[in-house]
């Protein structure tokens, strides 16, 4: 049976140092295999990315609701969702409820340093994101560095860490955050 931990705190960058308390707090509670301090530090940067992403753009402020985050520890993974309030991702030009020509398919999203980042329209509802390394890079040849930009490296962080991540509209212009890691 997996613990289930829930906390809700107001959508204001203010109370990010918070988030993260509370997610390193929650992760001590793993087997000590599992709560080190790299994963800690980690699911730290993970919670301060999908926070700032949240407050920055969405809805949750402005239709005067609270993010809410629940956590799942089993034995084999951890589970963090996070639920906000609309527009959604736009994917293509379109928000939720995706067209159907374009479920199923696989768009780059953005190139960080050392890789890709991905996301899939898995149903109408539903974009996954992932995150592919490149074979190899080059950090001398800073020329690369001119051609990047801010938006979109803190979904590159997220994928990066976490094994499975996933947006999903649940209705009522409500969407959840699915970050998984698997254990062990």
């Amino acid at each position: 049976m997996n613990d289930i931990f829930r906390f809700h705190v107001p959508c204001k960058l203010e109370y990010i140092k918070l988030v993260e308390d509370i997610t390193e707090q929650i992760s001590s509670y793993l087997k000590p295999s599992d709560a080190t301090p790299e994963f800690q530090h980690k699911l730290r940067a993970v919670m301060n990315e999908v926070f700032i992403n949240i407050v920055t753009h969405s809805n949750t402020a402005d239709v005067n609701e609270i993010v809410r985050f629940q956590f799942e520890l089993g034995l084999e993974f951890f589970t963090v969702s996070i639920y906000d309030y609309g527009p959604g991702f736009e994917a293509e030009g379109y928000f939720p409820p995706y067209p159907k020509d374009i479920v199923g398919k696989k768009f780059k999203l953005r190139e960080v340093l050392d890789g890709n980042v991905f996301f899939t329209i898995v149903d109408p509802f539903e974009v996954s994101f992932s995150f592919e390394e490149k074979e190899e890079t080059d950090l001398d040849q800073l020329d690369d560095l001119n051609m990047l930009h801010d938006h979109g490296l803190g979904i590159s962080i997220v994928t990066k860490l976490m094994d499975n991540v996933t947006y999903t509209y649940i209705g009522q212009g409500k969407f959840d955050w699915k970050l998984i890691k698997r254990l062990g």
